[in-house]
């Protein structure tokens, strides 16, 4: 075989590879992503959960609802969340890309968050909902779900 025909196939896998790869990280980069991170807040007359929605992505993304969840006895229990507390923050109105919106539930009667008999805080799971069904979920967390980096 003569050297040049070599070099030609070998530049045309070269070139076919990094076609792939550059379509396979545009269609990775188009993904809608959020982060949501949770915290909850035990004071001595009430419990707060904050919840910050923050659209890291490249689209924007409609939140339906916000879904919790609590562990009890390793089972999933679904929280009811009025949703007149944080209608005015997404109703009509798009999280666009590298913009946040934050979320705060108050339970004042610790009844929610708190565990009565042993008054401390339960094991929580945040689902958000985009009108398309699609879901975003946090692990389960007791009090905050933020990453630690060492």
């Amino acid at each position: 075989m003569d050297s040049k025909l070599i070099i030609s196939i070998a530049a045309l896998i070269i070139s076919l590879i990094s076609l792939i790869w550059n379509i396979l990280i545009k269609i990775q980069a188009e993904k809608k992503k959020i982060l949501i991170q949770c915290h909850k807040i035990n004071y001595e007359l009430n419990c707060t959960f904050v919840i910050t929605i923050t659209n890291i992505g490249k689209k924007p993304i409609y939140v339906r609802r916000i879904e919790i969840y609590e562990l009890v006895d390793n089972k999933k229990k679904w929280i009811n969340i009025n949703y007149s507390e944080y209608k005015d923050l997404f109703e009509n109105k798009p999280l666009n890309p590298d913009e946040w919106r934050t979320v705060i539930l108050n339970d004042p009667e610790k009844s929610i968050f708190v565990d009565n008999e042993t008054g401390k805080l339960k094991m929580n799971k945040v689902v958000i909902i985009e009108p398309s069904n699609k879901k975003y979920s946090t692990k389960w967390f007791k009090q905050n779900n933020f990453k630690k980096y060492n």
